[in-house]
């Protein structure tokens, strides 16, 4: 039997860690805990990964990659680097098979299977990439566990007391903020809210803008080429200013021969602080759409826990202080994913083990509903059902049953919708499926369902049943479907539906 951690795949940095002899440990990479999450292509042809690929980000940027954790998922996000393309899956699948290699070789033992943390907020395309990128990579993936979840694991297993806690996750890329109720060491999320443009690198970039109005005042030039060696070293100025700043009132930042000048400027705390407030405004936004969703006041939680790189910034802590309540800061901000993933994997692979923890329950909701499109019967007017409404519990199955729009119609469409609004906008479709039905002098039914699993795949099946269908029966009477009568009569070969699965790149029938 091979050997199961947990992986921390982030925008910024990526983690690994074990449990075994009733301990978690962090896994070195290279004799470091935290691995950049960076690929960098040389001209030869050969890929490096992590503090080589960074050292070369700021030397060679047009063929360095960085923060792609952003773009997974997204079809038409491709980098050309060598005359190939490279797509975001390609870019995790590369982190992650170093990260197998490296903990294979610490360990002893060859690693095979793994669970990969993401971000609770991300899209159901996002996560059947970085499972694809993990299966890629030689792993078998056990699940995917939000990351805030597997904060709340590592922070909550064993403890005596139930807790609810609310998870406030800031990395390099994305921003997470979830509410678990902790009992024994059953963890089940109740809310989930968030944001998969909001993290650490804008944070930087606040900066960035803060240092070319500089250069601009300086040389009345803002010509600036994406991509360029000259930006990329600004950007890691910023970097630094920003991590100077969570310990320091004023950083001074110098950055000599830049676009024809030199940067040497000194920036305090309170004006960073100012630069940076839309952005966490954002997240106390978040925060309060979070309890609204779950239904609580903030005195009802017990204890916020803070994730993640960019919450070493003192903004941070003092915005959850003053909206929430002093926030309990790991020493491990960025490690704690990570552990709490490799407890997840000890259960999911070696259960019956001595040296593992009591049993542990994880319940996950869907961050997002998902609906169908059809007619409302009522005023006429196309909106989408939502099958399957946000936050509700994983897995989950919703279903609804419709009709054709006229006699003798040979088929239908049903459009797929990820949305919170009953308008069917495009930018909000996944796909649709087309399904020829029994052409016939009167309307044809026709049951829609969708069946999301615990790593939040989508999969969407449809498929016609007959005037007199007890199933027809009962949802006329109650307006909802019976799923169990449905699922027997797929089962019994009564009906056969026509299905498509939600995947990364494209809707296939």
């Amino acid at each position: 039997m091979g050997t199961a951690i947990g992986i921390d795949l982030g925008t910024s940095n990526s983690t690994a860690a074990i449990y075994r002899n009733g301990k978690v440990q962090s896994i070195p990479i290279e004799g470091k805990s935290i691995l950049p999450s960076v690929v960098s292509c040389k001209d030869d042809g050969q890929i490096l990964v992590g503090n080589s690929a960074k050292s070369r980000l700021y030397m060679d940027p047009q063929n360095s990659m960085a923060s792609s954790k952003r773009f997974i998922g997204n079809p038409s996000k491709v980098y050309h680097i060598q005359n190939k393309q490279v797509t975001p899956i390609d870019i995790a699948q590369y982190i992650l098979e170093k990260i197998k290699n490296e903990a294979s070789k610490y360990l002893g033992e060859e690693v095979t299977d793994a669970v990969i943390t993401i971000p609770a907020y991300f899209t159901e395309e996002q996560r059947e990439a970085t499972k694809q990128a993990g299966e890629r990579a030689g792993l078998k993936v056990l699940r995917l566990v939000a990351e805030p979840t597997a904060a709340a694991i590592a922070y909550g297993l064993d403890r005596e007391r139930n807790q609810t806690i609310m998870v406030y996750d800031l990395g390099g890329g994305t921003f997470d903020v979830s509410i678990l109720k902790v009992e024994n060491n059953s963890f089940k999320v109740i809310a989930v809210d968030g944001d998969t443009k909001l993290g650490g690198d804008d944070f930087d970039e606040m900066i960035v803008q803060h240092l070319l109005h500089s250069i601009q005042t300086e040389t009345g030039s803002n010509q600036y080429t994406e991509g360029s060696s000259s930006l990329q070293r600004i950007k890691e100025a910023a970097e630094e200013a920003k991590k100077e700043l969570s310990d320091s009132d004023l950083v001074d930042i110098v950055v000599p021969d830049i676009f024809g000048t030199h940067i040497e400027m000194e920036l305090d705390i309170a004006t960073f602080n100012q630069t940076v407030q839309p952005l966490i405004q954002r997240t106390i936004e978040k925060m309060e759409e979070v309890l609204q969703s779950a239904g609580l006041s903030k005195r009802e939680i017990s204890r916020v826990i803070l994730v993640g790189g960019s919450t070493r910034m003192r903004a941070v802590q003092e915005a959850v202080t003053k909206e929430i309540k002093k926030p309990y800061i790991a020493d491990n901000v960025d490690e704690v994913v990570a552990h709490g993933a490799a407890i997840m994997a000890a259960h999911l692979s070696a259960p019956s083990r001595d040296s593992l923890p009591i049993p542990i329950v994880v319940e996950e909701v869907t961050a997002h509903s998902f609906g169908v499109d059809m007619i409302d019967v009522q005023d006429q007017q196309l909106k989408v059902f939502h099958l399957i409404k946000r936050n509700t519990k994983l897995p989950c199955v919703g279903a609804t049953i419709g009709s054709t729009l006229r006699p003798y119609q040979p088929s239908i469409r049903a459009g797929v919708f990820r949305t919170e609004s009953q308008v069917p906008a495009e930018e909000a479709k996944l796909g649709e499926l087309k399904m020829p039905v029994s052409i016939r002098p009167y309307y044809v039914n026709v049951v829609s369902l969708f069946e999301l699993d615990e790593n939040g795949i989508l999969t969407f099946s449809t498929a016609e049943i007959g005037r007199r269908s007890l199933l027809l029966s009962r949802y006329r009477e109650t307006k909802e479907v019976d799923l169990d009568m449905l699922k027997l009569m797929i089962a019994q070969g009564e009906i056969t539906p026509k299905k498509i699965v939600i995947d990364t790149n494209k809707v296939e029938v």
